[in-house]
């Protein structure tokens, strides 16, 4: 080849340095890791498949948050690396397909849920979500890289990234609640 691209190219760093946001997306790492055992254990014990369900799909933040954390110091390494993982959208596929084997089992084989204990970890896992977004939002509100010119386009993606794993889970644990409420009251096993 005679032709140079390096006219086409950019440079891909990604390490701004923040150590608020990289201290934040730990602290949520870890949080969110702690629910998650709880979540699973509670869903095991108390039989619900709604609580199991919320705990496999927060392992997969837990994981992605991890990602998220460690992008930090990899970032400081590899600032000018532009490839990026998918390993926690692989894992989430294998949770998926756990989940569909043993939700296809619950229906074919109703067995007794412990609502009321198991709304409880939910509303736990919710308010854990919740506590998780406002400390990641709150680095974000004090990320250097966030600065208040219209014109500055740098925010930290890792962080945002994070932010919107935390905020996602939090939906699904609204809807673990929502279905372990109707099948309270409706009284349906499946």
């Amino acid at each position: 080849h005679t032709e140079n691209l390096s006219g086409w190219t950019h440079e891909h760093v990604f390490d701004t340095g923040s150590d608020a946001a990289e201290r934040s997306t730990r602290i949520v790492m870890w949080i969110t890791a702690a629910a998650m055992v709880v979540e699973i254990a509670a869903g095991w014990w108390f039989n619900s498949m709604a609580l199991l369900a919320d705990g496999w799909h927060m392992s997969s933040h837990a994981v992605a948050i991890g990602l998220s954390a460690m992008a930090y110091a990899a970032a400081r390494r590899y600032a000018r690396d532009p490839r990026a993982g998918f390993a926690g959208a692989v894992f989430l596929l294998g949770v998926a397909a756990v989940m569909a084997v043993g939700s296809l089992e619950r229906i074919v084989s109703p067995q007794p849920v412990r609502y009321q204990e198991a709304i409880v970890v939910a509303v736990l896992g919710l308010l854990v979500n919740v506590v998780c977004a406002s400390i990641l939002g709150k680095a974000h509100r004090h990320d250097p890289a966030h600065g208040h010119d219209p014109h500055h386009h740098h925010d930290d993606l890792n962080l945002k990234s994070a932010y919107l794993h935390v905020a996602a889970d939090a939906a699904t644990s609204v809807l673990a609640i929502v279905a372990l409420a109707g099948g309270w009251l409706y009284g349906r096993l499946w």
